[in-house]
């Protein structure tokens, strides 16, 4: 298989997303993150906003939830039917997309236990970015203009979140350097294009 992917882990505010866009950009592949909902949506039929709603959370129980089954007929005579579907099996559906996606073309997704459901892919990179809390926290307030009282408890929360969902479906520890080819912190790095380069500089080294 000549496609390869890389999977970014990240914590909130560690700047994993502007690392896979800019990834995405120098190296001509798309990135998957959000618009990985909508592609799941459209392969499986599902409304796109029942993933939004789980996306990265913990299954919950008891098990089945109702989601909007989104009607695939075409014309006025179409309606919407109704599926009761377990967490496990959205998680499922989301995976099985993931595997589709990178059957047929080089890609990088971020988060979502992609290292976990790609781990058999053949030309699999996980990555883990991490960061200092005061480089998060400042990160978060420039970018979304809040507290940094309000960015420290986004950040506890999205991360306990992003823990809880990645462990319960992986069986492993989110951002345990075990679980991933390479692990990065930002703030020692100093700007995401160097953490850019470690990855491409990596990538050249293992000839990925």
């Amino acid at each position: 298989m000549n496609n390869y992917v890389i999977t970014i882990g990240r914590q909130i505010g560690s700047g994993g997303l502007a690392t896979a866009s800019m990834l995405s950009e120098q190296l001509g592949v798309p990135m998957y993150d959000k618009n990985l909902l909508m592609e799941v949506s459209k392969q499986s039929g599902l409304a796109c906003e029942f993933f939004e709603k789980r996306d990265e959370k913990a299954a919950k129980r008891p098990l089945g939830r109702f989601f909007g089954l989104r009607s695939t007929m075409q014309g006025n005579d179409g309606f919407p039917g109704f599926n009761a579907i377990s967490d496990e099996e959205l998680f499922k559906i989301q995976s099985n997309v993931m595997q589709s996606i990178v059957a047929k073309e080089s890609c990088i997704i971020v988060g979502r236990c992609a290292d976990y459901v790609l781990r058999d892919h053949p030309r699999r990179l996980s990555v883990f970015i991490s960061a200092s809390m005061e480089d998060r926290v400042a990160r978060i307030v420039a970018g979304q203009g809040i507290s940094e009282a309000e960015a420290r408890r986004l950040i506890e929360h999205g991360d306990r979140k992003r823990a809880n969902y990645y462990n319960y479906y992986s069986f492993k520890q989110w951002g345990d350097c075990s679980s991933y080819h390479l692990c990065l912190d930002s703030s020692k790095l100093g700007s995401i294009e160097n953490v850019v380069k470690v990855i491409r500089n990596y990538m050249e080294i293992i000839k990925f």
